[in-house]
C-alpha cells in the first residue's frame, strides 16, 4: 500500500483519502435522486412563473419566432400538468426499455446462466490475458444491463484469488471495465438506445425532421472501448497492484473456478439455443426486402424492425438460454419457476420506477415551460460571446459534466436533466448533436467510478469489505483515481482526434 501522510482514529490514510473524504461528507448531505427531481419540479414551476412576469423571451435562430415563457402556475397549466400525470409517466422513453430488457436479463441472472457463463469465460483464459478479459466483459455487460456491477466484480475477486493475488485488484478492475462501459463498448448497447431516446427529442426543438439511429457514435465507441482495455489494465499492473499485496489470510476462500458436470451440460445446451437463436434472427435480415430491414433494405435506420426492435431481440438472446439453463439443471422445473424469477428481477427495479414518475414529471414541466429553448438560445448567445469554441469548448463541456456526475449518479436522469439544454446550445454553435452525446457520455462515464453518489459503489465496497474489513469508501474512491483520470485523458484524446481528423462518430 502507499504510504500513509496522517493517522485518523488509528487508520493509516493517505493524502487523496483526506480529500475524497470530504467529498464525501459533501455528497453525503446531498437529498436522494427523487428528492432532487421533486425540487427541480418546484424550481420550474416558479422560476416558469418569473420569467413570465418579467417577460423574458428569446427569437427563435431557424423561424425567427418569438418565444416566451409559460407561466406553469396558471390556472390553465396546472389543470394540464394534473391530467396528464399518469401518460406523461407511461410514455417516458427508457421506462418499457429498462424493464423489458430485465426479463431476459434477470432470469438469465437467477437462473445462474450469467454467473456460470463468466466462471467459464474468465477462469478458462491465459492468465496474461485475465486484465484485458475482465475489461472487455465489463464493456459488455454495462452494455445490456447491470451484471457488469453485481455480478462480476465478485466473480473476478474469485478469479484473482485463485492467481494469488489479491481479490481487491479483480474488483477494482471490473469496477472500472464496467464503469468506462457507459462511453465505449463493442456493439449497439442498452445505452446507445437510452441516450439517443433523450438527444432526438432535445434536437428536435430545432430540427423537427431530427432522426437518427442508436448508432450514431458507435465507430466511437468501440474505438475506446479497445484502447481503454489497454489502459485499465496497465493502470492496474503499474498502479494498483503494488498497493494490494496478496492475501495471507484467505479462510475465505470461494475456489469456485469450476463448473459441476451438470452446469457444464446445462451452458452447452444454453450455447446452443442461443445458437440457434442468432441464426434465425440473421435469416430475418438475409435479403434487401427481408423481415427486419425497412423499405429502403437499411438495418439501422430508425424505421428498420431490426433497431425498432433490438431491445426485443436481446431480451429473448438472455430469456431463451436463461430458460435452457434452468431447466437442465432442474432449478426451473415449470413455467411457474420462470414467472417467479422474472418477478423478483422486475421487483428490484421499483427503486428505479419511482425515480421515473418523478424524472418524468419534471422532464414535461421543462418542456411545457420553453425554459429548454430560451436557456438554449440565450447560452449560445453568451457562449459566442466569450471566446471558447471547438475543442476548448468540447473539453470545458466535458469537465462541466463530469462535475455534475459526482453529485447526480443516474447518466439516463442527468442527460434527461442536460439535453434539452445543450443539443439545441451546441447545434446553434454547429456542433452535431452525436458530438454532443459523445462528449457528456465521455464526462458521465469518468466520475462514475469515483462518485459517492453512484448506485453501485455500496455494492461494490460490500464486496471488498469481504476481503479487508477495514476496506472504507475513501479507500475505495482514492484507488480508482487513476482509473478515472487515465481513461478521461484518453477518451479526450480519442474524441480529440477525430474531430480533427474529421472522422464521422458512427452511422
Amino acid at each position: 500500500m502507499s504510504k500513509p501522510l496522517i493517522l485518523k482514529n488509528g487508520k493509516k490514510i493517505n493524502f487523496i483519502d483526506k480529500i475524497l473524504d470530504s467529498f464525501e461528507k459533501i455528497g453525503n448531505k446531498l437529498p436522494d435522486s427523487v428528492t432532487i427531481f421533486f425540487i427541480l419540479c418546484l424550481i420550474i414551476l416558479v422560476v416558469s412563473f418569473l420569467c413570465n412576469k418579467f417577460n423574458i423571451i428569446a427569437i427563435h435562430p431557424v423561424t425567427n419566432d418569438m418565444i416566451q415563457v409559460n407561466n406553469l402556475l396558471s390556472k390553465e397549466n396546472l389543470k394540464e400538468i394534473l391530467t396528464e400525470m399518469i401518460g406523461v409517466f407511461q410514455n417516458y422513453p427508457p421506462l418499457g426499455v429498462v424493464l423489458v430488457a430485465m426479463i431476459g436479463i434477470g432470469l438469465a441472472e437467477k437462473s445462474g446462466l450469467l454467473e456460470s457463463l463468466l466462471i467459464i469465460t474468465i477462469s478458462k483464459v491465459p492468465k496474461y490475458t485475465v486484465y484485458y478479459s475482465v475489461v472487455i466483459l465489463g464493456l459488455i455487460f454495462t452494455g445490456i444491463g447491470d451484471a457488469g456491477f453485481v455480478i462480476l466484480p465478485q466473480l473476478a475477486a474469485l478469479i484473482f484469488l485463485n492467481l494469488n493475488k489479491n481479490p481487491i485488484i479483480g474488483i477494482l478492475l471490473a469496477y472500472a471495465g464496467a464503469a468506462i462501459g457507459f462511453c465505449s463498448g463493442l456493439f449497439i448497447s442498452l445505452n446507445d438506445i437510452l441516450i439517443t431516446s433523450f438527444t432526438i427529442p432535445a434536437a428536435q426543438v430545432l430540427d423537427s425532421t431530427f432522426l437518427r439511429s442508436p448508432a450514431m457514435t458507435i465507430f466511437f465507441n468501440i474505438t475506446n472501448g479497445v484502447i481503454q482495455m489497454f489502459v485499465i489494465a496497465w493502470i492496474t499492473k503499474k498502479f494498483i497492484e503494488p498497493r494490494f499485496p496478496p492475501l495471507t489470510d484467505q479462510e475465505d476462500n470461494y475456489n469456485k473456478s469450476e463448473l459441476k458436470i451438470d452446469e457444464k451440460k446445462a451452458l452447452k445446451y444454453s450455447g446452443y439455443s442461443l445458437l440457434i437463436y442468432f441464426i434465425f434472427i440473421f435469416s430475418l435480415t438475409v435479403g434487401k426486402t427481408s423481415f427486419l430491414r425497412d423499405s429502403s433494405g437499411s438495418l439501422i435506420s430508425t424505421k428498420a424492425p431490426f433497431m425498432g426492435g433490438l431491445i426485443i431481440i436481446m431480451t429473448l438472446a438472455f430469456l431463451i438460454p436463461g430458460i435452457v439453463y434452468g431447466i437442465t439443471i432442474k432449478k426451473i422445473k415449470n413455467d411457474k419457476d420462470i414467472v417467479k424469477m422474472i418477478g423478483q428481477s422486475l421487483s428490484e427495479m421499483g427503486g428505479y420506477i419511482f425515480i421515473v414518475f418523478i424524472a418524468a414529471q419534471f422532464l414535461n414541466l421543462f418542456s411545457k415551460s420553453n425554459l429548454g429553448i430560451v436557456l438554449a438560445i440565450k447560452g449560445a448567445e453568451k457562449l459566442s460571446t466569450t471566446g471558447f469554441s471547438g475543442i476548448p469548448l468540447i473539453v470545458m463541456y466535458i469537465f462541466l459534466v463530469g462535475f455534475i456526475n459526482l453529485f447526480i449518479g443516474s447518466a439516463s436522469a442527468k442527460w434527461a436533466i442536460l439535453s434539452p439544454i445543450f443539443i439545441p446550445m451546441f447545434m446553434l454553435l454547429g456542433y452535431d448533436p452525436a458530438l454532443t452525446q459523445m462528449a457528456y457520455r465521455i464526462g458521465d462515464s469518468s466520475t462514475n467510478m469515483i462518485s459517492p453518489l453512484f448506485p453501485y459503489l455500496p455494492l461494490i465496497l460490500a464486496v471488498c469489505k469481504k476481503y479487508d474489513k477495514n476496506f472504507g469508501i475513501g479507500t475505495l474512491v482514492a484507488n480508482m483515481i487513476p482509473y478515472a483520470l487515465g481513461t478521461l485523458f484518453i477518451s479526450i484524446l480519442l474524441l480529440i482526434c477525430f474531430i480533427t481528423l474529421n472522422l464521422p462518430l458512427g452511422l
